[in-house]
Parts: structure tokens; C-alpha cells; sequence
């Protein structure tokens, strides 16, 4: 099953050989990009640690154990993600009757659809009764497993508090629990928690791998798969999650941006702004952005390059963007660091209108024949 993990060749070949070994260490930190298979590396990890088939290749995905693990219904396998208060038991029961269906429903999407995005209805983190938990069940014996395993998804999301509670459980874990901790962005973590964990790093994808991807097990036509490999930017995740939100319909929103920006159309602009009045629209705004930074990095291929270009279905349009201003190399590069400057800046809780009405005149003030 380590083979349907795409573009981690080096992270496979290092657990495979710690398998073959029988070299495993209590705790590893899973690091990387988001979207690039941390979660299931780790989840194959701990099915191939357990795997009952016969077979050197492991997991096998077949036996009951395998089948248990990619249900999520292993009694040794517990999975903490960052969520709003459950009020988790120590054996593990969601005790809120209110957030009860939207743990299940979370858990279904990772089950069946990982790549889609799930917003919980309030904040989440990683929560102290969840480490709680883990520290009661760390220390029983295992219901069926040689190996208990525990992974901790975007390990950054515990507090100060529930991350010292949790590296007590680092400190001396049993030699039959795995621990994996999974996170984009390791240098929040303790340094005390990193110390404790042997680190695998994950690398972003090859674009040709995520297109390859997209046309083999999503049928996409080359142009679209291009189009959404770029916009991903290493994540398989966001690839197939651009694949199922209908994306293109985001493409003809930037396009339409694009239109208004060259012929400096203000008035447009406020009725089109009109639709980005509230944070749920930051998604649709980011997807906006992504293809925003994808048609001006077209700019720099058109003259120099142009069968790198993605929008090849809409030369038209790049010949009239580059028309309004041809000093491209003066520009471009500015513009697509202040677009992924901006993308980070949706992440937080940030008025979406804003911060189109600072891309538009960005954009006006280059795109329009500015300076």
C-alpha cells in the first residue's frame, strides 16, 4: 500500500527499511507541507507494524487488522486532530451530545474523502482531555496489537499547556506504543517535544506527479491538470480539492477580475467586491488569488517561454495583459510575491473585501499601464 503514497520515495524507503530492521523508535514527527501524505504514511506505518498477512509486502490492506486501521475501529489505534471541545473521556467517549455528529461526520470525510476540507462549527485545537486520553490508553495493554499506535495530526495546534502535558507521555513511552505527530510547521512545537521525536521530512510534490494524478485517476484533460498542479503548489491535497470544488468556475472569476482590472472599471469592481462581504468567502477568494498568481506568472512565460505557459486555451487574454504594460520583468515578480504574501494573510481572520479592494488596485496600478 506504500506505493499509492505519491512523490515520497525517500520517506518509504526509510520506514520500510526500519520494517525490514525491526529499528522502530517510540516517536516520530511526521513534518512537512500540508497535503503531501503525512497522515497516511503515518497510518500505513502503524497497519504495517500490525499487518497479520503472510506477505513481506506490509500492509497488506486486506486482513482484519488492516481493515480495522482504515476504518478508524482498531481498539489500539486512537487518532487526536485538533477539533472544538469534545469533552473526550479517558476511554476515548465524545461526552458532548452537541458535537457528537460532527465528530462522526469528521471522521467519515477522513475516512472517505480526506482531501476535502471540514469546518467545524466552532474553534479548534488540540485539546488537553484528548492528551488526557492518550495518556490512559498508552499505558494499558493492547486489546490485539503488537504495536499501539497514536497519531497526532498538526501537532502545532496544542497549546502550551496540553503540549506540556503531552511530552510527559514522550518522556518514557511503553515499547509497545508508536506515537506519530504530523505538522506543517514544526518550529512551533516544543523544542523539548522535537527532541524526543526522530523526524521524517516530507517534501512537496512534483508538479508532473500531481498531474500525472489528475489524468490517470481523475480524467482530466492535460490543460486542466496542468492548470490545477500549478494552482496546487505541491499538495496533492489541494489538487483534488480544487478537482471537486469545480475550480474552473474560480478561473472565470479571476478572469473576470482580470477584465475589470485592465479597463480600470471601478464601479464593476464595487459590484463585484459586493460578493466578498463576509470571511466565509475567503475560500473562494484564495482560489481567486491561486489562479490570479498562475495567469500573471503566465506573463513571464509568453515572449520567453510558451509552452510553460498554463492558460494556453486564453493566449488572447495574456496578449492584452502584456500589452497594457510589456515591462513585465518590472512587475511581475512583485506581484506574485505580494498574491502568496496575501494568500497566507486569508488564513486568518481577515475581511475578505479588503483584501480583494488592496489586490485591485495592486493590480491597476501595474496590469492598468501604472507604475
Amino acid at each position: 500500500m506504500f506505493s499509492r503514497i505519491r512523490g515520497q520515495s525517500r520517506v518509504i524507503n526509510i520506514l520500510q527499511k526500519a520494517l525490514q530492521l525491526d529499528k522502530i523508535a517510540n516517536s516520530y514527527l511526521f513534518h512537512g507541507p500540508d497535503g503531501v501524505g503525512k497522515f497516511t504514511t503515518a497510518l500505513y506505518f502503524g497497519m504495517a507494524l500490525n499487518c497479520q498477512s503472510e506477505i513481506d509486502t506490509k500492509p497488506c490492506g486486506i486482513c482484519s487488522s488492516c481493515r480495522k486501521f482504515l476504518n478508524f475501529t482498531h481498539p489500539d489505534f486512537v487518532f487526536i486532530f485538533p477539533s472544538p471541545n469534545l469533552d473526550v473521556s479517558p476511554e476515548g467517549e465524545v461526552k458532548s451530545d452537541k458535537l457528537l455528529n460532527e465528530y462522526q461526520d469528521y471522521i467519515k470525510n477522513k475516512i472517505e474523502t480526506p482531501w476535502k476540507e471540514f469546518i467545524f462549527s466552532s474553534k479548534v485545537e488540540i485539546r488537553i482531555s484528548s492528551i488526557r486520553m492518550l495518556e490512559h490508553k498508552i499505558n494499558l495493554t493492547p486489546n490485539e496489537a503488537k504495536y499501539k499506535v497514536y497519531i497526532v495530526e498538526d501537532a502545532e495546534s496544542m497549546n502550551i499547556n496540553t503540549a506540556n502535558a503531552f511530552l510527559k507521555t514522550l518522556e518514557e513511552p511503553p515499547q509497545d506504543a508508536l506515537i506519530i505527530l504530523t505538522s506543517a510547521n514544526p518550529n512551533s512545537l516544543l523544542p523539548t517535544i522535537l527532541s524526543r521525536c526522530q523526524k521524517i521530512t516530507f517534501q512537496a510534490l512534483p508538479r508532473d506527479i500531481i498531474e500525472k494524478e489528475l489524468i490517470e485517476n481523475r480524467f482530466l484533460e492535460n490543460i486542466e491538470a496542468k492548470l490545477y498542479a500549478r494552482i496546487a503548489n505541491g499538495s496533492m491535497e489541494k489538487a483534488l480539492r480544487l478537482v471537486d470544488s469545480s475550480s474552473i468556475e474560480s478561473r472565470e472569476n479571476a478572469l473576470e477580475l482580470i477584465k475589470i482590472i485592465l479597463d480600470h472599471d471601478d464601479l464593476r469592481f464595487i459590484e463585484y467586491a459586493s460578493e466578498f462581504r463576509s470571511v466565509k468567502s475567503q475560500t473562494k477568494l484564495a482560489e481567486i488569488i491561486s489562479h490570479l498568481i498562475i495567469w500573471t506568472s503566465d506573463l513571464t512565460y509568453l515572449k520567453i517561454a510558451p509552452t510553460e505557459i498554463v492558460n494556453l486555451d486564453n493566449t488572447e487574454m495574456l496578449e492584452k495583459m502584456y500589452l497594457k504594460n510589456p515591462a513585465v520583468e518590472n512587475y511581475v515578480y512583485d506581484l506574485i510575491e505580494y498574491m502568496e504574501k496575501t494568500l497566507k494573510l486569508l488564513v486568518g481572520n481577515i475581511n475578505p473585501q479588503l483584501v480583494l479592494t488592496s489586490i485591485y488596485h495592486k493590480y491597476t496600478g501595474k496590469l492598468a499601464g501604472g507604475t
